[in-house]
């Protein structure tokens, strides 16, 4: 169904976006406020992560200045810093590290050139069309570089650099070895799974700022990146950067994902078309392929 639903979205007489200006946003020159930059600005919460930091710094993306800002801590001026999500503190010196480039003037895009060609990509991959895998990651990355007026992509795809190990600027003991082990170059010697992971980690890394349930659901169903056995209560030091920590207080056990959204009590009540029978939140949908 899913192969069925992909080629119908392809084929339609329109046609597909393809390039970066034609990305779908919703604009603020109209009045609209941008909710992620009341967030960042307003509530002070929208810090980079340790993910985020791993991988960026690693690859030397040109993006990270477009994200993020550089550190206010004069110590780590011009450096790119994040915190790793769940750190508990009682203190305030991880507000200097590098925070989120959006404000609430800042469109909101909905589905980049760069998200069409990523997802080409996986329906090659896939054998779902006979399109070329390495071209339609490629025209990805670079649709995403354009989309920010980064014209130079070459160097970029040609990089065999990996993701760094995540080093906490204060607490040496969230310090955390790098998870994601791709880089950016395209390997059509490489395995399935590596491929894939090459694809989901750049149209990851293309979605920020503006598509995270696009990321929800690609670890949904995809499994990348992984749903470790480690609780947010356990011993940081078996934490693996880059996977999906496991609350104690969850209803799921450990290493579950929930695959989908909790019916509302008013829905169940007051919604004809509600399922009588309410499938558990682990339960997989029918798009659930790796």
């Amino acid at each position: 169904k899913a192969k069925t639903e992909f080629r119908k979205a392809m084929d339609n007489e329109y046609g597909v976006i393809r390039e970066a200006d034609e990305s779908v946003a919703v604009s603020t020159a109209s009045g609209y406020t941008n909710p992620l930059g009341e967030i960042n600005l307003v509530w002070n919460e929208a810090y980079m992560g340790a993910p985020m930091e791993s991988i960026l710094n690693g690859y030397e993306d040109p993006r990270r200045e477009i994200y993020f800002a550089t550190c206010q801590d004069e110590q780590f001026a011009g450096e790119y810093r994040g915190i790793r999500q769940g750190t508990c503190f009682a203190h305030n010196y991880y507000n200097t590290l590098s925070k989120l480039k959006v404000t609430q003037q800042t469109d909101a895009v909905l589905m980049p050139a760069a998200e069409v060609w990523f997802l080409r990509a996986e329906a090659a991959l896939r054998g779902w069309t006979d399109e070329s895998v390495k071209t339609c990651y490629e025209e990805g990355v670079m649709a995403s570089f354009r989309q920010y007026g980064i014209l130079q992509s070459d160097a970029y795809l040609e990089s065999d650099l990996l993701p760094a190990d995540f080093v906490d600027t204060y607490d040496m003991e969230n310090d955390i070895t790098a998870r994601c082990q791709v880089s950016p170059r395209w390997l059509e010697s490489a395995d399935r799974d590596t491929k894939l992971e090459k694809i989901i980690t750049q149209k990851w890394i293309a979605s920020t700022r503006c598509q995270a349930w696009d990321a929800w659901f690609d670890i949904n169903r995809t499994g990348i990146p992984e749903v470790s056995e480690y609780t947010t209560d356990g011993d940081p030091d078996d934490y693996v950067l880059g996977t999906l920590a496991y609350n104690p207080n969850s209803s799921l056990a450990k290493g579950q994902f929930a695959h989908r959204f909790i019916y509302s009590k008013e829905s169940l009540d007051y919604n004809t078309n509600a399922p009588t029978k309410v499938p558990a939140i682990t339960e997989p949908l029918w798009w659930h392929k790796k």
